[in-house]
């Protein structure tokens, strides 16, 4: 054997020791691109997260807050046409006059319409603009702009409607940074960062019974009012008024009485439908109502104070749910107000149905039923009284601008 061979063979048989110090580079260089790439990948997730929240944030900004600016337009015109002594309004003109005492400070810019300015934060600032009609604009561009986005009176095109009955409202939200005060928002060096416009419909609630008077009845030979059953019109109303042509009435019974200014009338164009008492169809009465139930359990007794109630459920009246309240009130489908429920109420009182009326009961404003109707008490009194000044009461505070659509949005974009 020569001294090479001794050199591969161990006589313990064991492996010699092999030298590797060269490889030590190798793991180096390994644990390095490995640092590499997992700092990479925070690296790159971090970026990924920051610049979604950016982008969030200026989504928010150009969309999410514009909107909402947008949206408080369309409510402090609505407020504006609320407030006007003279109704319905046919003009929309906010004015600005610091001269009077107190100054009148509808907008910050009568030019326009209704204009509002608010700092956000820092140098971002929110504005919203409700355009009024002026044709007489001198400015061409600025007028054609108008005429796209100004409020309109769109009675004509909702039906056979008084002027100024119903106004689509239109409002754009601003969204900018403000650099020089002295410089329009939106030019240089003041810069828009978004905008979006909303817009909406607003109708007046008509209140009109189809006649002057406590009650009114399509059907004169389906209504009686029989043992201590009054109705009451007063010097201003009706006790009843119904179709003419209908057959008459029934009054029977100790103590039942029509009165009235005259206590009976008739009238060949009776009309009793949604769109002539309220204005309004059902379904857009059911978008303006304070309360829209279709369960008779979700009724609210007493109805709140100057609050409209739509009802798509017939509903029984008992001691445990009794009609009591100020407002207006419709019911499609029958109605019973039961004995010992003690119902007072003060209002109009709309049912699309049948209407029974037992004691005790007292019913001050208007009552429109298109079905049959028995008034009758027994041990105590039913008693139905026109009152006008409840009436135009409801007219100034109920039937003041509601919407009557959902607020929309077509200038929304997916970018």
């Amino acid at each position: 054997m020569d001294h090479s061979e001794a050199v591969l063979t161990s006589p313990h048989g064991r492996a010699p020791n092999v030298d590797r110090s060269g490889e030590r580079g190798v793991a180096l260089v390994m644990a390095i691109m490995f640092t590499i790439i997992v700092v990479g990948i925070t690296v790159t997730g971090a970026l990924t997260l920051r610049a979604h929240q950016a982008k969030t944030r200026v989504s928010f900004v150009t969309h999410g807050q514009a909107v909402q600016f947008s949206k408080s337009g369309l409510i402090e015109a609505l407020g504006w046409l609320r407030k006007q002594t003279s109704q319905p309004v046919t003009t929309f003109a906010p004015v600005l006059d610091m001269g009077v005492a107190p100054p009148i400070m509808d907008t910050i810019d009568s030019g326009i319409g209704i204009v509002r300015e608010f700092e956000i934060t820092n140098s971002i600032w929110g504005r919203y603009e409700v355009w009024k009609q002026w044709d007489a604009d001198p400015n061409a561009t600025r007028l054609a702009w108008r005429q796209q986005m100004q409020c309109e009176d769109i009675s004509d095109l909702r039906g056979d409607l008084a002027p100024g009955s119903v106004w689509r409202l239109r409002s754009i939200g601003y969204v900018f940074r403000r650099v020089d005060p002295n410089a329009a928002f939106n030019e240089a060096p003041n810069q828009v960062l978004g905008q979006d416009m909303t817009e909406v419909e607003t109708r007046r609630l008509a209140l009109q019974p189809p006649g002057q008077a406590a009650l009114c009845t399509r059907t004169g030979s389906t209504t009686q009012v029989l043992t201590r059953g009054k109705i009451v019109g007063g010097s201003l109303g009706a006790g009843v008024f119904y179709r003419q042509g209908t057959g008459s009435i029934t009054v029977s019974g100790t103590g039942a009485s029509i009165s009235g200014t005259p206590s009976q009338s008739a009238s060949s164009t009776y009309d009793d439908t949604f769109e002539v008492v309220f204005g309004v169809s059902q379904s857009e009465l059911a978008a303006m109502a304070d309360y829209y139930v279709t369960s008779s359990a979700d009724f609210p007794s007493p109805v709140p104070i100057d609050k409209v109630v739509l009802s798509t459920s017939g509903m029984t009246f008992t001691a445990a749910k009794p009609l009591k309240g100020t407002g207006v009130v419709a019911i499609i489908g029958n109605t019973t107000i039961g004995q010992g429920t003690y119902s007072a109420f003060s209002g109009l009182l709309y049912v699309q149905g049948n209407l029974t009326v037992r004691e005790p009961c007292e019913i001050q404003g208007a009552v429109v039923v298109t079905g049959s109707v028995t008034v009758q008490g027994a041990s105590d009194w039913v008693t139905l009284t026109y009152d006008d000044s409840i009436l135009a009461h409801l007219r100034q505070e109920v039937g003041t601008y509601r919407l009557s659509s959902a607020i929309q949005r077509p200038m929304a974009r997916d970018d």
